[in-house]
């Protein structure tokens, strides 16, 4: 059988890899965090959130949630700073 997929990437593609997850280790805490994001119902606290109404579209809530915290975790309140 021949193997049909096309790769679309380029050398000099972009400085960040294409999945980030092939160069993260399985216990690595991005990843642990993550996980462990994914099992809570973020939607009972977030339920509150006015719907977007005008002007620029906003961040997903869930995710600078996920991102706060995992800065708090990692480096405490040095990262508001």
């Amino acid at each position: 059988m021949k193997n049909s997929t096309t790769n679309y990437s380029k050398p000099k593609q972009a400085v960040l890899p294409i999945f980030i997850s092939d160069y993260l280790d399985i216990c690595d805490p991005v990843l642990v965090f993550d996980r462990f994001m994914e099992e809570i119902d973020l939607e009972k606290y977030l339920n509150q959130i006015p719907a977007h109404v005008a002007g620029r579209i906003r961040y997903n809530p869930a995710s600078m949630l996920k991102t706060v915290l995992f800065g708090f975790m990692t480096y405490g309140y040095i990262s508001l700073r």
